[in-house]
C-alpha cells in the first residue's frame, strides 16, 4: 500500500513537472556577449532587457558571460545564447564551438540569432561555425519587405498557440539532418527559423536577431505574438519531451537536468 502510495505521488508530481515545468524548477539561461556587442546595445541589459523580464516572469533567470564559454562554462545552464548582434568583433573559435556542441549533445539548448548579411558589422560568419555544427547555414538571402509577418511555420512546439510572429530585416537559412525548416516568409519557402534536436539537447535557429528587441524608437518584442514565440522558444529549448518527463518521473529528471552540471566534477 505503501509503494502504491509513493508510485501515485511520483505520478503527479511528474504531471506537474509536465503541465507547469517553469514554475517548479526555474530554469536558467547564459547568453554569450565575448565577441563584442552591437553598439554596446545588443545584449540582455540592452536592447533585450523586455524579454529577459518577460522571460524572468516566466521562471527564467538569464545571466550574461563576458568572458565566453570556455571560461564560465554553460554546464550549470538550461539554455544558452549565440547572436548575431551579441557576436560583433569576432568569430567563434574551434573550441568554442566544441565547448557548445558538446553542451547540447548532454541535454542544453542552444538559441542562434543570426540576421542578414548587408547589415554593417554584422556578419553571420562571426557565429556561422556554431550553427555549421548542426548542419544550419545562416544569411542566404536577404528577405525583403524589412518588415516580415508570417504564419507560415509548421505544428512545432515553438509555435504553440501562435498566429503570427513578425521579425525585422530578416535573413533567409537553410537546414539539413539534423536540423529542419520550421517557419517561412509566408508563401515563399525561403526559411527564416529552423530547429534541431542533437544528442540529448535542443537547438533553435532564427534568421533574424531583433525580433525580441526593443528600445525607445522601436518596439520589435511586442509585435504579432513575438512574447509568447519567445517564451515557446525557451520552454522548448529548456524541457524535454512531455514523454519523457513522465517516463522518467522526479529522480530521473533531475538526473538529466544535472548531467551537465556533473561535466565539471570530471
Amino acid at each position: 500500500m505503501r509503494t502504491n502510495r509513493l508510485l501515485q505521488t511520483g505520478l503527479i508530481l511528474s504531471v506537474l513537472l509536465v503541465l507547469a515545468p517553469s514554475t517548479v524548477f526555474p530554469y536558467s539561461v547564459l547568453w554569450d556577449t565575448s565577441h563584442g556587442v552591437a553598439g554596446g546595445n545588443y545584449q540582455p541589459s540592452g536592447y533585450y532587457q523586455t524579454l529577459v523580464q518577460h522571460l524572468g516572469d516566466n521562471g527564467f533567470a538569464v545571466d550574461t558571460t563576458t568572458d565566453g564559454f570556455l571560461t564560465d562554462d554553460p554546464a550549470d545552464y538550461d539554455v544558452i545564447v549565440v547572436c548575431l548582434a551579441s557576436a560583433y568583433d569576432s568569430a567563434y573559435t574551434t573550441a568554442e564551438v566544441a565547448c557548445i556542441a558538446d553542451f547540447v549533445d548532454d541535454g542544453g539548448g542552444l538559441l542562434i540569432m543570426g540576421d542578414r548579411q548587408d547589415r554593417p558589422g554584422k556578419d553571420n560568419e562571426y557565429i556561422q561555425p556554431v550553427a555549421n555544427e548542426f548542419n544550419i547555414t545562416l544569411g542566404v538571402s536577404n528577405l525583403s519587405p524589412l518588415e516580415l509577418y508570417t504564419s507560415d511555420f509548421t505544428g512545432h512546439p515553438i509555435f504553440g498557440g501562435i498566429d503570427e510572429i513578425y521579425m525585422y530585416a530578416a535573413g533567409e537559412l537553410t537546414a539539413s539532418g539534423p536540423a529542419s525548416p520550421a517557419a517561412w516568409k509566408e508563401g515563399t519557402g525561403e526559411a527564416i527559423a529552423a530547429v534541431a534536436e542533437y544528442g540529448q539537447g535542443r537547438v533553435v535557429a532564427l534568421g533574424d536577431c531583433s525580433l525580441w528587441a526593443k528600445n525607445e524608437f522601436w518596439d520589435y518584442f511586442n509585435k504579432e505574438d513575438n512574447p509568447q514565440f519567445s517564451l515557446n522558444t525557451f520552454n522548448y529549448l529548456a524541457v524535454p519531451e512531455p514523454a519523457t518527463i513522465a517516463l522518467l518521473g522526479i529522480g530521473g529528471l533531475i538526473l538529466l537536468r544535472n548531467r551537465r552540471t556533473s561535466r565539471t566534477e570530471r
